[in-house]
């Protein structure tokens, strides 16, 4: 049977690397697609040939058509696609620039949309693959964003991030209303960084897992959500943050 085939649109840090990894050693044929030449460049070393790349912005519908479309003719069709928007520059709602702020909403949430469509539209046009499993498993395909956590907490100096990264949850949900009638299934992780809690005030008093998240943690979730395992799931938020978000103030 033909191996699926998953589109990462951004690498982030090191999420981008270890989603990337973790779906080839499940079989999958993965495409990965950044704007930045100095991420790629260091994904290839640490993927080698686990992956194929592709240069580009990722915001337009033109940018993204064009990573789509280097995946086609990698690998023929799309099968799972995970998102790692960008994150937005510190900032603060009494110092912000206006001009900076909308390009960057827009930027977002037209990106989130857009991502959305274009990955929709062709899953819509290709064939569906033989079904191995029960017929309550079958999908046309699934699409996950990996957001940062300021998409569900505030923190100050980071006005801009938190607005952004909480209208792409909005992009979300209602895509995931708009999309379930076609067996596309679209998701969510709100995950904490790898070492952010490192450089915080307070650091891990805030966490009670009392540690940082890995990579690969992230990228098995993405694998999850993927997954037939996951066939139910749509519309959802999956929370990675060691139980911060139910700790009321900081740990002893």
């Amino acid at each position: 049977m033909a191996r699926p085939v998953t589109l990462i649109l951004g690498l982030g840090r090191e999420i981008g690397e270890a989603v990337a990894r973790r779906f080839a050693e499940e079989g999958h044929h993965v495409l990965v697609a950044d704007p930045s030449d100095d991420r790629l460049e260091a994904a290839r070393d640490a993927l080698e040939d686990d992956a194929a790349f592709h240069h580009g912005e990722l915001h337009s519908r033109l940018g993204l058509r064009n990573a789509l479309t280097a995946a086609l003719e990698a690998f023929g069709r799309i099968d799972h696609v995970v998102v790692l928007p960008l994150a937005e520059e510190g900032d603060r709602l009494l110092d912000f620039a206006q001009d900076r702020f909308e390009k960057a909403l827009a930027r977002s949430a037209r990106g989130a949309a857009l991502a959305l469509r274009v990955a929709a539209e062709q899953m819509l046009e290709q064939e569906d693959r033989p079904e191995t499993g029960a017929e309550h498993r079958s999908q046309k395909g699934s699409i996950t964003f990996v957001l940062r956590y300021s998409a569900a907490a505030a923190m100050p100096g980071q006005f801009t991030d938190t607005v952004s990264q909480a209208a792409i949850l909005g992009v979300v949900r209602a895509g995931a209303l708009e999309l379930a009638e076609h067996a596309i299934r679209v998701n969510a992780i709100i995950a904490s960084r790898p070492g952010d809690e490192r450089g915080a005030p307070g650091g891990f008093a805030r966490v009670p897992l009392g540690r940082a998240i890995q990579a690969d943690e992230i990228a098995g979730a993405a694998w999850f959500l993927a997954s037939p395992d996951a066939a139910f799931v749509t519309g959802q938020t999956l929370m990675m943050d060691g139980g911060r978000a139910i700790l009321s103030g900081n740990l002893g």
